[in-house]
C-alpha cells in the first residue's frame, strides 16, 4: 500500500463489480473532478486475477495491474484519458529515434507493452518497457522501463521504479518515472537506477558487502510552462507556449543494451532543448 494514502480500498466481490468501479472512476478522472487514479480491491486471488485478465478489454483498455499474491491485493492504476499516455509513448519514441540517428537497426529495442513481470510474491505491469533482442526468451525482463502518472501519484510512482529494479534482480537497469501535473503545465522526469548504498559499516564477515545496491533516484528533471507575461501581469493568448527545462536526461547504452557502445553508438542524451520540445508536443496535444 506503499504511496496509496487515501485510494479507496474495496472487496473484490466479482468482475461486474469490478468494472463498474473502475469506469466510475475513469469518469470522474476524465471529467476532471478527480486526480485519483488507483483503485485497490482486497480478497483478488491469482485464480481471480487469471479470470479478471480473460476480461480485461471489457475493464479498461488504459489501465495497469498490480497484484500482491501474499495479501491477495490489486491495485488498479488508471490515465485520465487515454491522451495522457502520450507522455511516456512520446519519449520512448524519441529514444527509438535517437537509436536509429546512431545507426543501429529500427527493430533494435523489443517493445514489451504492458506484459506483466512477476517477482517472488507480486507481479506488475509497466506503462512501457523494451529489451534488448540479445534477451530472447519471453520470461526475460526489460532493462528499461517507464512509469507515468498525475503528480499526486508520485510517491506510488516511486515505488513502482523501486519495484522493478528490485524484484527483477537487477535485470532492469533504468525506470524513467514521468508525473504529469495539468493544472500549471509541469511534467517531471526521474531516472532511477541501482546503486551502492552509502557505507554504513566497515566490512565484516557478518556483513560482508556493506555496500548493497539499492534503488536510487539518480536524474531529476523538471519541465515548467512559460507564462506568457502581459503588462499589468496578466497572461493572454498568444502564440505556442514555451517550456524550461532544468537539465538534460541520460539513457546509458549499457544499461538499454548490455553492452559497451561501439561508435557512433553512445549514451542517448536528452538536451534540455529536446525535452522542451517534447513538453511542448504532449501539452500540444493534452488539454
Amino acid at each position: 500500500m506503499e504511496g496509496l494514502k487515501d485510494v479507496p480500498i474495496h472487496q473484490y466481490i466479482g468482475i461486474p463489480n469490478l468494472r463498474r468501479c473502475v469506469r466510475a472512476q475513469s469518469a470522474e478522472l476524465q471529467a476532471g473532478r478527480s486526480n485519483q487514479q488507483y483503485l485497490v480491491f482486497e480478497g483478488v486471488t491469482k485464480d481471480h486475477l487469471g479470470k479478471i485478465d480473460h476480461e480485461r478489454a471489457s475493464i479498461g483498455k488504459h489501465t495497469r495491474m498490480s497484484h500482491d499474491t501474499d495479501a491477495d491485493l490489486l491495485v488498479i492504476k488508471l490515465m485520465p484519458a487515454a491522451k495522457h499516455e502520450s507522455a511516456h509513448l512520446l519519449l520512448a519514441r524519441r529514444l527509438e529515434f535517437a537509436l536509429v540517428r546512431m545507426g543501429l537497426p529500427e527493430d533494435c529495442l523489443y517493445p514489451l507493452g504492458g506484459t506483466r513481470f512477476h517477482g517472488p510474491s507480486s507481479s506488475k505491469e509497466a506503462d512501457s518497457a523494451f529489451k534488448p533482442l540479445s534477451r530472447t526468451q519471453e520470461t526475460d525482463w526489460p532493462t528499461i522501463v517507464f512509469e507515468s502518472g498525475l503528480s499526486e501519484s508520485l510517491a506510488r510512482l516511486r515505488r513502482d521504479a523501486k519495484w522493478w529494479l528490485v524484484n527483477s534482480g537487477g535485470d532492469v537497469k533504468i525506470v524513467v518515472v514521468i508525473s504529469i501535473t495539468p493544472a500549471v503545465k509541469r511534467l517531471r522526469i526521474e531516472k532511477w537506477c541501482l546503486l551502492p548504498a552509502p557505507a554504513q559499516r566497515p566490512v565484516t564477515r557478518a556483513h560482508p558487502n556493506p555496500n548493497p545496491l539499492v534503488p536510487t533516484r539518480v536524474q531529476e528533471i523538471t519541465i515548467t510552462q512559460n507564462p506568457a507575461a502581459q503588462p499589468g501581469g496578466t497572461i493572454q493568448p498568444g502564440p505556442a507556449p514555451s517550456y524550461t527545462a532544468t537539465g538534460a536526461l541520460t539513457l546509458e547504452f549499457w544499461g538499454v543494451f548490455l553492452r559497451a557502445p561501439v561508435p557512433p553508438e553512445g549514451d542517448v542524451v536528452f538536451t534540455a532543448a529536446e525535452l522542451e520540445r517534447w513538453a511542448g508536443i504532449f501539452w500540444g496535444y493534452v488539454k
